[in-house]
């Protein structure tokens, strides 16, 4: 099936094709009705079918383990809607509201806006993945534009450490970081977040961007860094003692100045 339209109604959202978006990838119809009933409740007014993600021949934002995801116009201004899948291994997304709202606080993560025990709305963030941009970047002045990213998404990272928060899911951040017009860092899906002291985000996120990633040869080449030493030295530190200095000695490790 191919998409004909560009937007639908909360209604249309009961009726083939569009039923999937609310009950994947099973269809049960009493679920669908209740779902568009709470939709509606919580001030979706439309259903926008954007995205690169296919979902049956529908355009969305993502299809994960647990949800799948799709814009919305609503109450608060385009959103993303995320529906809990009739298949995963949860029962509700009431985890990853309660760690929203703690990150919130802290200016990390889409702002959460609605909470619901089978979908939240949450801030619609217009950007592209961390890997598309990377692939993308070049022109004047890369490494100080890359530098300042980087720094960005560490300090998100120790900032979680610090709160004791683990996001669990930083070790793969192509899929979990978007890079919003401004060139902001925004951590997305806290489904899988857990309280734990000894958890290191930044650590996890400083070996994927420097080390073993995808992405690590071009933000060690364009950044202009050869010893990886350095780094590794650096992160065992840091996952040690989890405190300020050692994270300084992170960032000096990357060639970038607190």
């Amino acid at each position: 099936m191919s998409q004909e339209k560009k937007s639908i109604s909360v209604e249309e959202l009961k009726r083939e094709p569009y039923r999937i978006l609310l009950s994947y990838p099973n269809i049960v119809q009493e679920r669908v009705e209740i779902l568009a009933k709470e939709l509606l409740g919580a001030g979706v007014s439309q259903v926008l079918l954007i995205g690169s993600t296919k979902l049956d021949g529908l355009n969305i934002l993502g299809k994960g383990c647990t949800a799948i995801v799709f814009a919305a116009e609503t109450v608060y201004g385009r959103a993303a809607v995320k529906v809990l899948r009739v298949d995963a291994n949860r029962k509700t997304l009431e985890n990853e509201a309660k760690f929203l709202k703690i990150v919130n606080e802290h200016d990390i993560g889409p702002k959460l806006y609605h909470t619901s025990k089978e979908f939240i709305i949450v801030e619609y963030v217009e950007g592209k993945r961390i890997g598309e941009y990377i692939r993308e970047l070049r022109g004047k002045g890369v490494s100080k534009r890359l530098k300042k990213l980087v720094k960005a998404m560490l300090e998100q990272a120790y900032v979680l450490d610090q709160n004791r928060i683990a996001h669990c899911e930083l070790s793969n951040p192509l899929k979990h970081i978007i890079i919003d017009k401004n060139e902001k860092p925004v951590i997305i899906d806290f489904e899988s977040a857990t309280s734990n002291k000894k958890y290191s985000n930044l650590t996890a996120l400083a070996q994927s961007l420097f080390i073993g990633g995808k992405i690590s040869p071009k933000i060690r080449r364009i950044m202009n860094i050869r010893d990886t030493e350095k780094i590794v030295t650096a992160l065992k530190e840091y996952k040690t003692k989890m405190d300020f200095e050692s994270f300084k000695r992170v960032l000096e490790s990357v060639k970038i100045n607190f």
